[in-house]
Formats: C-alpha cells, structure tokens, sequence
C-alpha cells in the first residue's frame, strides 16, 4: 500500500528520491544525454573493452573514470584500450581529463574511431586530446586538442577549427573537456564543450567506414589520461560503404618493423 501511495505522490509531482523506486539501470542513467545512446563504461569496470597487448598495466579504472598511461613509469609505446564492438555510423559523446605526473615529454591521448587493430599497430582515425609538447607551440598553444591524426595510413593531420574559442574553453589539465564525434557517411564532425572543433569530410573512397573505438594513452612522458560518460547511439549505416574486410581498403605503408621482416625473409 505504502509503495502504491509513494508511486501515486509521483505521478502527481511529489519528490520521488525512494531509491526502492528507481527502475532506470545505471548503466541508462549514464548515457541519458544521449537520446537512444548506450553507455560504454559502467562506472567500476572495463566491460565492453580490452587492452592491446603490452598495455595491460597501463589500463584501470580510478575514481568512476577509465585511466590510461602512468605517473611514474613511461609507457613503453602507444597503449589501446580496445572496445569489444566494432561500429560505422555513430554519435560518440565522452569526457576526458589529463594528470600531469611532471618532466618532460608527450602527454597526448586521443579516441580511435572507424579504427582496425593489427597486433599491436592501430590504423584510423584519431579523435586527437592533449596538450603542447614541452615548449613546442602547438596551434598556437592550444595543443593537439580537436586535431584529427590518420594513425598508421595517411598520418595527416587536420587540425582544429575555431582555435581561439577552443583555447578559453579547454581545461589542459585537471579538468574534464566533453567531446561529440558524429561520423556518418564520409563526414566526421566533434565538438568539444560545445565548439566546432572539425567539420571534415573524407575524399578517398578506399577509406573504410567500419571499425573499432579505441582509447589511447601516448608514449612519451608521466601523465594519466581519464575517460568517462561514454555513450554511443549508432545511425543506419550507408550503403555501398567501403569496409576494412574488402578489398582495396586503404592501410597506409608498411611500418619499419614490417619492411625489415620482409628484407630479412629475402
């Protein structure tokens, strides 16, 4: 009877702060910015994702947030925090935040989308984060933030619209930068606290348009990297797009590595 009157006192405005009649899952809660979207960090664990190989200590979850990278050892290379789901179309919202650990060195981080991973190279697009490198005055010193970085295929880099806005709004450290990344069709779009950051749409049509989403902590110097209230609300896929599995799919060039396998198997 009690929970009958509490349910009626709700419908008719009263305060509804019973916890016994809270339905929405938390794992809802946390995308219900993202009308239709699903959450892709739970809180408390890495469901949903897995770390590349030679990254597993670099990756945990602090403080309700996904942490990448350390503050006092250098990973030893880019390290990947993976998701489990591969996706084409799609509307990404997340919220990222750096902790410098001091020194010098490259504290970058950045969001893989439409990404492949083989072994332990990523190939795609980067969703770039970070701040400028030591003393180099990176766009002007607003850093790396907004960029767009082709990873292992065309390592272009198309670099962030509205800069000076972008500059009084990005919190370079200790404090959380919210981003918004459309992809669909050709077309990849982010905002980051609510700026245009890109506007930029794909020319080659042997770029695919599928992949994974990947968290990246840079090698280089002593940072962490925070992510949390990731969301995603996928869209229709475009028919006709190109996809990794086929063929032609652009990969970029061979690493240095790969060249000295197949000089050596000569």
């Amino acid at each position: 009877m009690k929970k009958v009157l509490a349910v009626l006192l709700c419908v008719l405005g009263a305060s509804c702060s019973d916890d016994k009649l809270t339905t929405e899952p938390a794992q809802e809660a946390a995308a219900s910015d993202l009308q239709d979207g699903v959450s892709l960090f739970d809180g408390s664990t890495l469901t949903n994702w897995h770390v590349s190989e030679g990254g597993e200590e670099f990756w945990t979850v602090k403080d309700g947030a996904i942490a990448g990278g350390s503050l006092e050892k250098k990973t030893p290379r880019n390290v990947w925090l993976v998701s489990d789901k591969s996706y084409e179309n799609f509307e990404l919202k997340f919220s990222v935040k750096f902790t410098d650990g001091g020194g010098a060195g490259l504290k970058n981080s950045g969001v893989q989308v439409r990404s492949l991973l083989e072994k332990r190279k990523m190939i795609g697009y980067q969703i770039d984060a970070g701040p400028t490198w030591d003393n180099k005055n990176v766009n002007g010193g607003l850093g790396y933030w907004g960029n767009i970085w082709d990873e292992s295929r065309r390592k272009g880099i198309v670099q962030a619209e509205n800069q000076d806005q972008l500059m009084e709004s990005i919190q370079q450290f200790d404090g959380w930068n919210h981003y918004e990344v459309v992809c669909n069709g050709r077309n990849i779009k982010t905002t980051i606290n609510g700026i245009l950051a890109h506007d930029y749409t794909e020319k080659n049509d042997k770029v695919a348009a599928d992949g994974i989403i990947a968290l990246q902590a840079h090698k280089g110097g002593l940072f962490l990297v925070h992510f949390k209230d990731i969301a995603i609300k996928e869209l229709p896929a475009t028919e006709g797009s190109m996809k990794w599995s086929d063929e032609g799919a652009l990969k970029g060039s061979p690493t240095k590595v790969e060249k000295a396998k197949k000089e050596k198997k000569k």
